[in-house]
């Protein structure tokens, strides 16, 4: 029956907390904080198992056991829970960080300093019994320790002022085993000549606290959560580009998608610049944005991004993005859509909004648009219209495909006349007749140009040449009108008095 009572009080809980090892271990083999949660339930599971072999199997070994099994598992384990908190505050990343590393010092002299002879217990020589005394070691190993638990304390405040709703559950275990063991412990040790010594079999049940907090923080926050959960559904079936970049930029996972996008394959693209993948991006800008987005935790909506990727595909981006927190540390979720194809059907549908389909030159809309700009800034212009005479006649003579041959030779003479000067513009008003507004002191040698390319024969596609005409007129704001109907009448009652002529 006491056997019994000891497999039920000790092989237990150690069963439970290598249960829980393998289960944090195996959510995520390669994180070093799931290899330090696991390694902290295995050594705590050595207090339980070491209580249990001196009481049922050596209790003949009672110092021994004591002082190497039991306080070296507890000192281990307190020692990797240190670790652990310090890893989920990301106090190893502050600035001069790696000075935490001494905090573990005093905890690795006690245990090589355990063998000293009644370092850690003392001997009673009198008595038949084992008997409990402990040595000036284990008072100041036991004071490390707790130290070590209290630091562990604060720093889950610290994450618990952060927002870090796992660090709720993390307090309230770490305070019951605080002062579960303090209260225990007192009493094993004041009352072990009693019938009350009982309470030292229950000393190292309050580690059991703070390690189903920890595995209930697991499943209720995704604390220590495994790959597969986190990353494997979402990434391999979502329709939009998944990406969890660092404050640097540096890309932690994306999907499939992502690399299609980049023109990379996976590998080469994680623990990798994003920046090394977006041609023609000005690196400097995007990485002072993001940093400054991940300061003031700026989520992007609706953003848009244009790049060349590796394989020197034009490539548009819409990136959502949201911070998450992972392990202690604060991430990027980037969720990307390609809309190349869409802006690539917009881009045209804007260009055919405000371009002539036969010429390629600007229509109507677009030069109404330009010349209410240049009205507005009040700058001296000339408007002029310019119609292809006897376009009927090319039609009746030579069909109407020749008639369009004639239109686009007489556009493509005026994009070559305004080509290269912002302050010049092209326009086909429909049928016959075209518009330019150009810069005052150019619009004579412009005209002389365009008249010397008129004047040379045009090529049909028959072989035949024929000779194009045109007539002209120019009106010039604010000299002749300072609205479009002003400039325009005088400009066509001109360009018709010329036509007259001509003809």
């Amino acid at each position: 029956m006491e056997f019994l009572i000891y497999c039920i009080l000790y092989l237990v809980p150690a069963c439970i907390f290598i249960f829980m090892a393998g289960m944090v271990y195996s959510h995520n083999r390669h994180s070093a904080r799931h290899i330090t949660c696991s390694l902290l339930y295995v050594f705590s599971s050595m207090w339980f198992s070491g209580v249990f072999i001196t009481l049922v199997m050596y209790p003949r070994y009672y110092d021994v056991i004591t002082i190497y099994w039991v306080n070296g598992g507890i000192t281990l384990a307190s020692l990797i829970s240190l670790h652990l908190w310090l890893l989920n505050a990301n106090m190893y990343k502050k600035k001069n960080g790696k000075w935490f590393k001494l905090l573990f010092v005093p905890g690795i002299i006690m245990l090589a300093t355990s063998p000293l002879d009644s370092w850690m217990l003392k001997g009673d020589p009198n008595s038949l019994e084992p008997i409990f005394i402990p040595g000036t070691g284990l008072y100041l190993l036991w004071l490390i320790n707790f130290t070590y638990l209290g630091i562990s304390l604060f720093l889950t405040v610290i994450e618990m002022k952060k927002g870090n709703k796992a660090a709720n559950l993390w307090f309230k275990g770490i305070l019951a085993f605080f002062l579960w063991t303090i209260v225990m412990l007192t009493g094993a040790i004041l009352l072990q000549s009693t019938k009350f010594y009982f309470v030292f079999y229950f000393i190292p049940h309050g580690s059991l606290f703070w390690a189903i907090a920890i595995f209930l923080s697991m499943s209720r926050f995704d604390y220590l959560a495994s790959y597969e959960k986190r990353y494997n559904i979402l990434f391999q079936r979502s329709p939009s580009g998944i990406l969890i970049m660092d404050q640097d930029a540096i890309v932690l996972e994306a999907s499939p998608q992502i690399s299609e996008y980049l023109g990379v394959d996976r590998e080469e693209l994680v623990k990798t610049s994003v920046l090394s993948f977006l041609g023609g991006v000005d690196k400097e800008a995007f990485i002072a944005r993001h940093r400054e987005a991940f300061k003031e935790q700026t989520k992007l909506v609706n953003y848009e991004i244009s790049f060349i990727n590796k394989l020197l595909e034009p490539k548009t981006l819409l990136i959502d993005s949201d911070f998450i927190y992972v392990e202690g540390t604060t991430l990027q979720f980037v969720m990307v859509k390609d809309i190349t194809e869409a802006k690539s059907k917009e881009a045209r549908v804007q260009y055919l909004a405000y371009h002539d389909i036969l010429t390629g030159l600007s229509n109507r809309a677009a030069f109404e648009k330009q010349i209410t700009e240049l009205l507005d800034r009040e700058e001296m212009f000339n408007l002029l219209l310019l119609d292809l005479n006897k376009l009927k006649q090319i039609n009746d003579l030579y069909g109407h495909q020749a008639g369009d041959h004639a239109i686009q030779h007489i556009a493509t003479i005026l994009k070559k006349a305004v080509d290269g000067n912002g302050d010049h513009h092209a326009a086909r008003l429909g049928g016959d007749e075209f518009v330019l507004l150009l810069a005052v002191n150019e619009t004579e040698k412009i005209i002389e140009k365009i008249q010397k390319e008129i004047s040379s024969p045009l090529l049909l596609s028959n072989s035949e040449e024929i000779f194009l005409s045109a007539s002209i007129g120019v009106s010039c704001y604010p000299v002749d009108g300072v609205t479009l109907n002003q400039l325009y009448s005088i400009a066509d009652k001109r360009m018709y008095a010329e036509k007259n002529g001509v003809s």
